[in-house]
């Protein structure tokens, strides 16, 4: 079984680890945001002047853990968005959806509440939100196992649709909404950027979107892309047995949350530019250099980290802070916030002959796990797209970039970053990029299609451990 499972969320400041408590409000149920713990750690302090100018701050977000008693008790709204178009016919698809739906709903009890979308050339509701009792839960299974796979797929459709059986974002009962897909977008609303923004509408809500990519026919970046924008995580499974267990872990996950969506909000220093974030949806106001990055939910005792890597000035002997950071939380429909003050972004640029100083200011394991992994993904999430496009050059020279950079980075620094392990992942790589390119041109397609998607499981998983 092949799937990515995410959580979303973590933050790393500092030379030395920074502990940071949300400010206390009063939240029932235990969800105290004075609990919420922030670390961060800078990769370095010191850069010597006009020599390299990247640097990688490392996050992680610590929610507080719920207890068990309290997630029983949480009500749970359950919105499910099946693809019934003409594909789920093919390969036991919709079987083995309607079988991983009717597991959800045996998991569900008499608090809990489920709606069901199907959508094909249009969408359709087939049961608004009910109470799952023993009555409703025999009609619900009916409703399931009359759905027929037929059309095309509007995806844009059933987003809306399910969007509207939404209520009040201030309710206390946590919302799931889950799309189920096998295809690409080909009715209605078809543009990957306007798709993802109606997903984020959900976050209006109180609510959170995930998304599961079945077989190999559907749109990895576009299911990726929607799950980052509705807050919650994107999965993919190859081997559709093993669905019933990804949609269970959503609803546990769904029972399990701290807070539903989580953005943030930077202000960059005159100069200082954000080049990556974990891989989550970069959004800049106009021409200022304030930035919003949606980092999405928080599961309750489950850190959630990532690595934002930065291009700073060198060309002047000073002092400087990155700029101002603050994340902005909802939970329970309370929006909370918080700012990490600028000094404890401040990094400062010596002269060349102070070289050694900068080296000795380089947090080391911070370092080589930028490289190794955050790094690493980033480079995948590249090789995803060439193989994707069946451009096998391009593919290759990424693999040869990162190789050179990667080398590049430890001479500067003075640090290993090379070792048996990643050079055998690398080959491994080309490896497969060269078998994704024999035999008829229907086996290359399939191959370099099932290697887009692995690649691009891999460099989110890289990016966001």
């Amino acid at each position: 079984m092949k799937f990515l499972y995410q959580s979303t969320l973590s933050l790393v400041l500092i030379m030395a680890s920074h502990t940071i408590e949300a400010k206390s409000i009063n939240i029932e149920h235990g969800y105290s945001p004075s609990q919420l713990q922030v670390n961060t750690r800078l990769s370095q302090t010191k850069l010597v002047q006009h020599a390299s100018n990247t640097v990688f701050l490392d996050i992680t977000f610590a929610p507080p853990e719920i207890s068990n008693i309290q997630k029983q008790q949480r009500a749970t709204d359950i919105i499910i968005i099946l693809d019934k178009s003409g594909s789920m016919s093919e390969a036991k698809k919709m079987p083995y959806a309607k079988a991983a739906i009717w597991d959800v709903l045996g998991r569900l009890n008499q608090n809990d509440r489920f709606a069901l979308v199907s959508f094909s050339d249009n969408a359709i509701v087939q049961s608004p939100l009910v109470n799952v009792s023993n009555a409703t839960r025999s009609y619900l299974n009916n409703i399931v196992s009359s759905i027929r796979a037929s059309g095309g797929t509007n995806i844009g459709a059933g987003l809306n649709t399910a969007l509207n059986l939404l209520e009040d974002r201030n309710s206390e009962r946590a919302k799931k909404i889950l799309l189920l897909s096998d295809g690409q977008a080909n009715q209605g609303i078809t543009n990957p950027q306007q798709l993802a923004l109606i997903a984020a509408k959900a976050t209006h809500y109180g609510a959170v979107l995930s998304t599961i990519g079945m077989g190999l026919g559907f749109n990895e970046t576009l299911m990726a892309k929607l799950a980052d924008y509705g807050m919650g995580h994107y999965s993919y499974l190859e081997d559709l047995s093993g669905l019933s267990t990804i949609l269970a872990r959503d609803l546990n996950d769904t029972r399990n949350i701290y807070a539903n969506s989580s953005t943030l909000e930077i202000n960059l220093t005159d100069g200082v530019k954000l080049i990556d974030a974990g891989g989550y949806p970069i959004t800049q106001q106009g021409n200022s250099a304030k930035i919003n990055i949606a980092t999405g939910q928080m599961l309750s005792n489950t850190q959630k980290h990532f690595v934002m890597t930065f291009n700073v000035p060198t060309h002047n002997i000073a002092d400087f802070s990155l700029g101002k950071l603050q994340l902005n939380y909802q939970v329970k429909g309370e929006q909370l916030h918080y700012q990490i003050k600028p000094q404890q972004l401040v990094l400062t640029v010596v002269a060349p002959e102070q070289k050694i100083q900068a080296q000795k200011s380089i947090d080391k394991e911070i370092y080589q796990k930028s490289w190794v992994e955050n790094n690493l993904g980033r480079m995948k999430k590249k090789l995803s797209q060439w193989m994707r496009e069946g451009k096998k050059d391009k593919a290759k020279n990424e693999i040869a970039k990162y190789r050179k950079e990667m080398k590049d980075a430890a001479s500067v620094s003075n640090i290993p970053l090379a070792s048996i392990k990643m050079d055998e992942q690398l080959s491994e790589m080309e490896e497969q990029i060269e078998e994704a390119f024999v035999g008829k041109a229907m086996d290359q397609q399939v191959k370099r299609n099932r290697a887009a998607k692995s690649m691009q499981y891999d460099s989110i998983k890289k990016q966001r451990n």
